[in-house]
Formats: structure tokens, sequence, C-alpha cells
């Protein structure tokens, strides 16, 4: 029974791992859009927003993760941006 737990506990570990991860992606993705707006002051504003939304959505996801006890150690997130 505690082996079924601890299965779920890492299955969940990972797929946490991952949306973190998932949120990294997403900052570099704003970032590169900021890039390519032009001299449209709207475009610059939501890629503003955008770049200020995922990282916050990050930096939640990590609280929650240090919360919780999963390891974040580099070594595990870049195996698993490797893996994919």
């Amino acid at each position: 029974m505690t082996e079924n737990l601890d299965r779920n506990r890492k299955k969940w570990e990972d797929s946490f791992i991952e949306e973190i991860e998932n949120a990294r992606v997403e900052i570099e993705l704003a970032e590169r859009a900021f890039q390519w707006v032009k001299n449209d002051p709207e475009a610059v504003d939501a890629a503003l927003s955008r770049i200020e939304a995922s990282i916050e959505h990050y930096n939640f996801l990590i609280k929650q993760a240090k919360q919780m006890g999963i390891s974040l150690d580099k070594k595990v997130l870049y195996s698993k941006l490797l893996k994919a």
C-alpha cells in the first residue's frame, strides 16, 4: 500500500515539476514575443503583461513546490528538460 502511495506521490511530483518547466518556457516565449513587438504601444503593453504574468505564475509554482517539500534540484529540472 505504501509503495502505491509513494508511486502516486512521485508521479504527482513529476507532473508538478513538469508544470514548473512549462512555466519557465512560457517566460522565454513571452520574452521572445516582446522582442518582436514593433512600436505599437498596445502590443508593447500586452507583451509586458504576458511577461509579468508568466513570471508571477512561475514564482507561485516554485513557492508551492517548496511548501510541499518537492525537490527542485537543478539536476532534476535539467533532466526533465532534456527528456522533453
